[in-house]
Parts: structure tokens; C-alpha cells; sequence
């Protein structure tokens, strides 16, 4: 069978089409796997030639993703901070309870 040949499935017993189903999976699987790997090898070459390894690359993506993600940021206690997404965190709604604006914590 070729890529352009179509297969016609209503001429097929249940046992034909199952196991063309099965070796679509495993067929699935594979390419899924083969991207993964190439994706790899392709990182690998990157931290190599950053003179780096992919543990400290995916260690700095973390923090620089963490760093730009926060919007506020506690005056009072500079480990508490806010993404302006989701609930306010109680010390923030309890300085802007207090008078403070919300600009007051941008960061």
C-alpha cells in the first residue's frame, strides 16, 4: 500500500480493520517517539554549544518564565508576589484594604 492509496474500509471484515487500527497505534507511537527523540538530540546540540546542559537551561527557562510572569509584588515581604491572574493573595487585599493601590506593588 502506498501513502496515496486509499483503503477502502467498508469492503473489510472486523479482524481487518482492528488490526489496521492496531498498527496505526503502534505506527502513532512511533512517529510520537521519533519526534520526542529528534527534539531531544536537537536540545542536546543547543546546550552543547551554549557550552551548557539541558538541566541548567530548563532550571534558567524556569526562572526567567517565573520573573516575567509576575505583575505585584509585596513591598512588605519580596517572596510574595502576584501574576494579576486568579484570586488576589490575602496580603494584597489586605493592603488595598488598608488604602494602598494596587499600583503600588507593580512591578
Amino acid at each position: 500500500m502506498t501513502k496515496n492509496t486509499a483503503i477502502d474500509l467498508d469492503n473489510l471484515d472486523v479482524d481487518e480493520l482492528r488490526a489496521i487500527t492496531e498498527n496505526a497505534q503502534q505506527l502513532i507511537a512511533q512517529k510520537q517517539h521519533q519526534r520526542l527523540y529528534d527534539a531531544y538530540m536537537q536540545f542536546e546540540k543547543i546546550a552543547e554549544e551554549s557550552n551548557s546542559t539541558i538541566s541548567e537551561i530548563l532550571e534558567a527557562g524556569e526562572q526567567l518564565a517565573k520573573k516575567r510572569n509576575i505583575k505585584y509584588r509585596n513591598t512588605e515581604n519580596s517572596e510574595e508576589t502576584w501574576t494579576g491572574r486568579g484570586r488576589k493573595p490575602t496580603w494584597l487585599v489586605d493592603a488595598l484594604a488598608a488604602g494602598h493601590d494596587l499600583e503600588d506593588f507593580a512591578i
